[in-house]
């Protein structure tokens, strides 16, 4: 979490926490941008209560800043176009952020050390096993095997280079 808050300082990126219960509940963070004011996240208040989920949370806002988010989430679009933007814009974002907070090289260690289940990748990593999915998702179009729900293999010649 140090190396979020790092960027977030070395950026000049401004968190704000508030409370999001009005909105759907699948929304913890916003990222927005202002030319007046910079760049700005805006955070479910209690992610403050859920370490995990706001470490992930705030990893992804961070890559909507880093991977140039083209559309405003708050604005309502009607174009099929601007909406798959939008989708676009969070692939990037959550690829940034599964590469930041679970590098291919250090996921390719855990897996030879035994870790084989996405809960013991999230305990390892420190992130939820939602966040494991996604990084598994984004992996399975390189040859990563994904066997049943929760256990994979991986093929380590694909990866030898990452190590």
């Amino acid at each position: 979490m140090k190396k979020l808050w790092d960027i977030v300082i070395k950026e000049n990126i401004k968190v704000r926490y508030k409370d999001f219960s009005q909105l759907p509940e699948n929304i913890h963070g916003l990222y927005l941008y202002d030319p007046r004011i910079g760049p700005l996240i805006v955070l479910d208040k209690q992610l403050l209560h859920a370490f995990r989920l706001h470490k992930c949370v705030l990893a992804e806002e961070i890559g909507h800043f880093y991977t140039a988010a083209r559309t405003n989430l708050l604005s309502v679009h009607t174009s099929a176009n601007l909406q798959t933007m939008e989708a676009q814009d969070e692939r990037k974002a959550a690829q940034w952020a599964t590469d930041f907070l679970i590098p291919d090289c250090e996921l390719v260690r855990a897996l030879e050390a035994g870790y084989l289940s996405c809960f013991e990748l999230a305990e390892h990593f420190d992130v939820t096993e939602w966040f494991i999915y996604r990084k598994l998702e984004q992996l399975s179009r390189t040859g990563l095997k994904i066997k049943g729900r929760d256990l994979f293999d991986i093929d380590m010649r694909l990866y030898s280079f990452l190590t």
